[in-house]
């Protein structure tokens, strides 16, 4: 896949959660934005400034991003606290691992989803933005080395943007990271080996260094170094191919890491750091967010609980959910929540009326209709009442109609079509307008070459399939494309040999 770096990918949504004991100790709060919904127990005021603020930071980078595209649906979840928020976070060797932040997100997920503290070793603002920025590289730019994916994070994490509305700032030091990077060091070579299973990112007195590291390193790239976008762009392409991260670090940026070691030492030593400022092409205005809405305690415990169930946190997940599903018999989200806990557990007969239930209640509801469809998709859970893949299109209708945006409904709507082999030209339509909206999802492409074969426009379908059988970045999309098109060269061999000859 080729990857446009234009200060890097497409667009997101949010997340939102908080807590500090259970649900019933304090009420939980809900906000709709236009792309991002946001959960705390804070104030509603607290809570609609940070849904504003992620609206504009969204808005602003959509500006300087040409091909931004748009974000998936996300929810954020704040706790007041690095101690509210542990429950909650992944684990590492069996304990929470040092997070004041995190992003669940990736290209094809049924939900993305931030959780934040509040309080840390830098602001709540800080945090989110760094966790909204992997939202949006991971939606764009998937495969992104895990110190770029951290600098971009930080680099992008210190965004202001003026009270005019008309210009950004982004790139400012973060002062932690100046102050320790003064007496300690790692060397290149090793920033690039690191994943995220590596002690150097997950264990909190060794990860505050390689944060310290990445963002230099990212800074140094984008605000000194002359046509370092560009670099970071050749860099990111080379990667996706797989090759060695050394070489392709020499190529990209023209010196090896260890060369880049002297570079990087004496820019450290520097007594101010640059930002950058931009002029957006029209000042950054937001719709209001909806009016708050104070949850049921039992839709609170259900979406911890199924924030817990994403993390692997599973026992600990299924106690919340099933104690909130019983407390909450009419409360579509406890319902729902139940069923993927029963997916979960694979214990698939079990997950069918909770889902019927929960979409029954909020049949206007994103999620819910998105999760039913996808699940009987899947042929995860099933009902002999009625063809599934026809529930499946009804329940992708209602979702569109929630949120005619989400290039993930879209390709499922054109392929529940194409499985019932009815309704083409509408599948022709909802998958162009997919790879319209998110034009480097290999899948998309691979959806629409499938159509155009369905209607019989096997060139195009060979152009598309040809492009994606060399592309990188999505393997199973590209065994695919490669199966079609021996199966069209197959199929116009037997047509040459059935045909009289001339």
């Amino acid at each position: 896949m080729r990857v446009r770096f234009v200060f890097f990918f497409a667009a997101a949504v949010v997340v939102a959660l908080t807590l500090t004991g259970t649900a019933a100790e304090r009420p939980w709060t809900l906000i709709h934005g236009h792309n991002v919904t946001i959960a705390g127990q804070q104030s509603p005021k607290a809570l609609r400034r940070i849904a504003v603020e992620l609206e504009q930071f969204r808005k602003a980078l959509g500006s300087l991003v040409r091909e931004a595209g748009q974000p998936p649906p996300t929810l954020v979840y704040l706790f007041d606290n690095h101690r509210a928020l542990e429950p909650f976070v992944p684990l590492y060797q069996g304990r929470p691992a040092a997070l004041d932040g995190y992003c669940h997100c990736g290209a094809g997920a049924d939900i993305n989803f931030i959780a934040a503290s509040l309080t840390g070793s830098t602001g709540a603002s800080a945090i989110i933005f760094h966790e909204y920025t992997h939202l949006l590289i991971g939606h764009a730019v998937p495969g992104v080395p895990v110190w770029l994916n951290e600098g971009l994070a930080e680099y992008y994490s210190t965004f202001h943007l003026t009270d005019d509305g008309r210009r950004v700032v982004v790139g400012r030091p973060v002062e932690p990271h100046v102050n320790a990077l003064r007496g300690r060091y790692i060397p290149i070579a090793d920033l690039l080996a690191v994943d995220q299973a590596s002690a150097l990112y997950n264990e909190s007195d060794r990860r505050s260094m390689f944060y310290a590291e990445a963002w230099l390193l990212t800074h140094y790239l984008l605000v000194e170094r002359p046509n370092g976008a560009e670099a970071v762009s050749r860099y990111l392409n080379a990667v996706a191919k797989g090759r060695p991260a050394s070489q392709v670090f020499l190529e990209a940026f023209g010196l090896s890491p260890s060369e880049m070691d002297s570079v990087l030492r004496r820019y450290r030593e520097r007594p101010h750091f640059q930002s950058r400022s931009y002029e957006l092409p029209a000042r950054v205005g937001v719709d209001e967010p909806d009016r708050e809405r104070t949850m049921p305690a039992a839709e609170a415990e259900a979406r911890l609980g199924d924030v817990q169930m994403r993390v692997g946190r599973l026992d600990e997940a299924a106690v919340r959910i099933e104690a909130a599903a019983a407390a909450g018999p009419d409360v579509a989200p406890a319902q729902l929540t139940l069923a993927l806990l029963r997916l979960g557990q694979s214990r698939e007969a079990e997950a069918w009326p909770p889902l019927q239930k929960a979409a029954a209640l909020a049949p206007n509801d994103f999620f819910t209709q998105y999760i039913l469809a996808l699940s009987l998709l899947r042929k995860e859970v099933g009902t002999a009442a009625e063809d599934p893949r026809e529930l499946a299109h009804t329940a992708l209708t209602r979702a569109l109609a929630a949120n005619p945006l989400s290039t993930d409904a879209l390709a499922w709507q054109a392929y529940a079509d194409l499985e019932l082999d009815t309704r083409i030209p509408e599948a022709r339509a909802a998958i162009t307008r997919a790879v319209e909206l998110a034009p480097d999802r290999l899948d998309y492409r691979l959806r629409l070459a499938e159509v155009c074969l369905r209607q019989g426009e096997r060139s195009k379908a060979r152009r598309l399939l040809t492009e994606l059988a060399t592309a990188t970045g999505d393997d199973r999309t590209v065994r695919r494309a490669r199966v079609l098109l021996a199966q069209i060269d197959r199929e116009s061999n037997d047509w040459q040999r059935q045909s009289p000859e001339a």
